[in-house]
């Protein structure tokens, strides 16, 4: 087949209503960013391999699309766009003000799987807030990302909230090695009570049967209320009951401000990228399958940079913010039908008229 009628895999085309769809989704969520104080930030469409390394660690940084400059330089197109902000921060904007809030719109590409169907191109939509180490900037992003779905009408969100020292304390405790702590993670995330069970008999053998049963129950669990309770009771090393205490501050704050039916905690969620440190959590749409968006607290990252600093953001992906609003029917493209003008043959008499009524920011055609 001709390479000008095949388009590569993993990238898409954009037309009429869709176009229009897509930056309406992208004006709503960048206006309430603003409204929230946070400014935008554009970054390079590509950078040194080597920062994406340090921001998203060795292994995911292969996934880039990598190329050489002709200095001999390894460049790679950006996968991903906190690893940008955290370098603009540590070593343009030293001595600004605390804390720094930035928001950003832009492609990102990843080499995921070799499929036809697996996207490489996506477009992320995100905030940034750096220098502030409290819970109130957790809770601040959290009624960011709140407020970007309801500005699109997706008022039936759910965010689910968890925290990274959930599963550290536990791995800590039980004294796993990175072998043993990266397949508790992944039975963990995939919710296999059963397999987890089997796993923590083998390589937990100091749990008792009842501490290790509890523990499986836990990890199924996405509830409210009830869930922090089963955890004070199930969990007893410092670090899993440090990080259970947040999310349960978090949350009773979320309830306070009327918003607790949106967010449930969530102690089966191990995952996330690595520099995570503290809340980590997802958001979800009825009737889109996985998750559209996420994020967390990552204090770490920035001193792979320059000094370290705490900080904490969320990132989405357009496309399922847009698959969600037409799941839910919150847009009807309008393409204002403005004034034809017709040439007949007099083109400064007909340009004469288009001006003006360009001057009155009517839309025009001419035929």
């Amino acid at each position: 087949m001709s390479s000008l009628t095949k388009i590569p895999a993993g990238v898409q085309y954009f037309f009429d209503d869709e176009v229009r769809l897509r930056r309406h989704v992208e004006r709503q969520a960048m206006e309430v960013f603003a409204g929230w104080s946070y400014n935008e930030i554009i970054v390079p469409m590509f950078d040194y391999h080597d920062l994406f390394a340090r921001g998203m660690g060795a292994e995911r940084a292969e996934r880039t699309y990598r190329f050489t400059d002709r200095d001999g330089a390894l460049l790679a197109l950006r996968p991903e766009m906190t690893s940008l902000v955290a370098r603009t921060v540590a070593t343009r904007f030293v001595h600004r003000e605390r804390p720094i809030r930035l928001c950003y719109s832009g492609e990102v590409f990843r080499y995921d799987e070799p499929t036809e169907r697996a996207a490489r191109e996506f477009h992320q939509l995100g905030i940034e807030q750096i220098g502030q180490p409290s819970p109130t900037a957790d809770i601040e992003v959290l009624l960011i990302a709140a407020e970007m779905l309801g500005s699109l009408g997706l008022n039936d969100f759910r965010i689910t909230l968890s925290h990274v020292d959930f599963f550290n304390g536990v791995a800590k405790a039980l004294e796993m090695n990175e072998n043993n702590r990266a397949q508790l993670r992944e039975l963990i995330d995939r919710r296999n009570s059963v397999a987890l069970d089997e796993f923590l008999q083998t390589n937990a053998p100091s749990m008792t049967e009842e501490r290790r049963r509890a523990f499986c129950q836990l990890t199924q669990i996405a509830g409210k209320g009830e869930a922090i309770t089963k955890a004070r009771g199930t969990l007893r090393n410092e670090t899993s009951r440090t990080a259970i205490e947040q999310l349960a501050s978090i949350y009773e704050t979320l309830n306070e401000l009327e918003m607790a039916d949106h967010f449930d905690i969530d102690f089966g969620d191990a995952g996330g990228i690595e520099y995570y440190t503290g809340l980590t959590f997802k958001v979800y749409v009825p009737g889109c399958g996985n998750e559209i968006g996420g994020g967390g607290r990552y204090d770490n990252l920035i001193s792979n940079f320059g000094k370290s600093e705490p900080a904490v953001g969320f990132s989405f992906a357009l496309d399922g913010l847009v698959n969600a609003v037409i799941r839910n029917q919150n847009f009807q493209p309008t393409d204002e039908a403005g004034q034809t003008i017709n040439l007949d043959g007099n083109l400064v008499q007909a340009f004469r008229q288009a001006r003006k009524l360009r001057s009155q920011q009517t839309k025009v055609k001419i035929q």
